[in-house]
């Protein structure tokens, strides 16, 4: 495998799952469209008429310049607006829209630069510069016309404004300050009843971004401090200190510690922009008002979902908080090792110092040479084929250990890993092709079999949502690295198939001892 291949792969890919994802958007988003496609059509004319060298590096430098680059930069933008760093992101969009002109870009940048004023102080010119862009026909021309409201915390007028668009029912933006007016005036049961809706359109859409948001609004007008807490910890820890300061203290006064959410509230009024400062004061007059709602039945069940769901994702998504991955940078670390050694006796790519240190060979195996199968797996071919397997069992190596444990990582981990040599040593011995094999690809490919076996007792013991749709993405990984394995010579499709195999299968036999 090089790394020309490799690159060709990542461009088509991704130009392709680009091209699907802005096509399908609502409204279409025709700039993606256009850049995504222009990039598969120039890189699969230089595969057709010229080398896959000059594909791999023509590709690679304009999807890096005009997908990657952007994309990364769209991220960016994202974390600087959470932040309430409008100026920085203002600059950032500034090369985005350089690169990237259409699907409103330049515009973006407008409305940046107008929050941007307004949380400099001067309020009624950001609210000027926004009116250039307000129309309620486009999604950016709406997104003005609600920040302009939000900048003069008029939420009575937005909520009015919000019931008589029809665009609300499709509009991600409007969705979510219509909730959030909800909560501001005091119609809390009508904002648990709005929420399921959201929820499943931001979903569907993929908006994980708005729909951390909605939940954050959701959870702090019914006063569920320790989840706004847990939001501020995880998806919502780019939120500026005083945006996570004011929705706590909201939190608080919704669970009716009124004089404590008031100190808080008085305390981050005198060093605040003037858009918080009106949205402090717009509070500070609810506690006039009989803040602490009685939930309808229907909304106590709602709460209740989202809590469970939110305790679900915690145990689904990502490494286990505290617990260290010591086996998984025990395991690197012991295949770094190997390789500088195949390094100091004459190279990783030398096949001889690679059958010397246990390269696995199928006649020699059932020639007694039984333990070729278990060094094999930390025997690696080159740099780039090291580097993607330690970057695999990083990434995934992490995940399974703090879920299962060490010592059923271990199992998993050597079961795949021996098992699928072990596979293709039989193979041989029914009559098949001679083989030299090394790499921890089994062993890896074993770990994304362990996360399938995860997921699918979340979704099989708990019906947890998320587990059953992140074990349809690894189902869909394991079909590219099949199609990607079957593309490339070089690279043991039955090994990865097998290590696969093996890990779901041993994973799930653990998982279901330990329950």
């Amino acid at each position: 495998m090089t790394i020309d291949r490799l690159v060709i792969w990542m461009v088509l890919l991704s130009g392709v799952v680009f091209l699907v994802r802005s096509l399908s958007a609502k409204p279409p988003q025709w700039g993606w469209s256009i850049v995504s496609g222009a990039i598969l059509a120039i890189t699969g004319t230089l595969l057709a008429i010229a080398s896959v060298e000059l594909a791999a590096w023509i590709g690679g430098m304009l999807w890096g310049i005009f997908l990657l680059f952007p994309v990364l930069g769209l991220r960016r933008v994202n974390d600087l607006f959470r932040e309430e760093r409008y100026q920085a992101a203002s600059r950032l969009a500034v090369a985005i829209a350089i690169l990237h002109p259409a699907d409103g870009w330049p515009d973006r940048v407008g409305v940046l630069q107008a929050l941007a004023v307004a949380k400099g102080g001067d309020i009624e010119k950001g609210r000027s510069l926004l009116q250039i862009y307000q129309t309620p026909k486009t999604v950016l021309g709406r997104s003005a016309i609600v920040l302009e409201y939000w900048m003069r915390g008029a939420w009575d007028e937005l909520l009015n404004w919000l019931r008589s668009r029809p665009e609300r029912e499709q509009d991600a933006n409007l969705m979510l300050y219509y909730l959030r007016c909800l909560g501001e005036t005091g119609q809390v049961n009508e904002m648990l009843r709005m929420f399921p809706s959201v929820d499943e359109h931001l979903r569907r859409i993929g908006d994980l971004d708005r729909l951390s948001q909605a939940r954050l609004f959701v959870l702090a007008f019914c006063g569920e401090t320790q989840q706004v807490y847990r939001l501020f910890e995880g998806e919502l820890s780019k939120y500026s200190v005083s945006n996570q300061q004011f929705w706590l203290a909201t939190s608080q006064m919704a669970m009716g510690r009124t004089r404590q959410a008031q100190q808080m509230l008085g305390a981050l009024q005198k060093d605040c922009d003037p858009v918080l400062r009106r949205a402090i004061a717009w509070r500070l007059n609810q506690t006039q008002l009989d803040f602490k709602t009685h939930f309808s039945d229907y909304s106590a069940r709602v709460l209740s979902a989202l809590k469970l769901q939110l305790s679900q994702e915690a145990r689904y998504s990502g490494r286990v908080a505290g617990k260290r991955a010591i086996a998984t940078w025990g395991l690197i670390g012991l295949n770094a090792t190997v390789f500088l050694l195949e390094l100091r006796l004459g190279g990783s790519e030398n096949l001889w110092v690679l059958y010397r240190l246990g390269a696995l060979v199928p006649e020699e195996v059932w020639a007694g040479e039984w333990w070729r199968v278990v060094t094999a797996t930390f025997l690696h071919f080159g740099i780039s084929h090291l580097a993607m397997n330690m970057f695999g069992l990083y990434i995934l190596g992490q995940f399974v250990e703090s879920r299962i444990g060490m010592q059923r990582f271990l199992v998993t981990y050597f079961a795949s890993g021996v098992g699928s040599m072990a596979f293709i040593s039989l193979l041989a011995l029914r009559g098949g092709e001679t083989q030299f094999v090394v790499g921890a690809s089994g062993a890896v490919m074993g770990l994304i079999g362990a996360v399938a076996a995860i997921f699918w007792q979340g979704w099989r013991q708990e019906k947890a949502q998320i587990a059953k749709d992140r074990l349809r993405s690894i189902l869909f990984v394991i079909a590219i690295q099949a199609a990607f394995d079957l593309s490339i010579p070089e690279i043991c499709f039955l090994c990865h198939a097998s290590g696969a195999v093996l890990g779901f299968i041993t994973a799930n036999l653990l998982l279901w001892r330990k329950s």
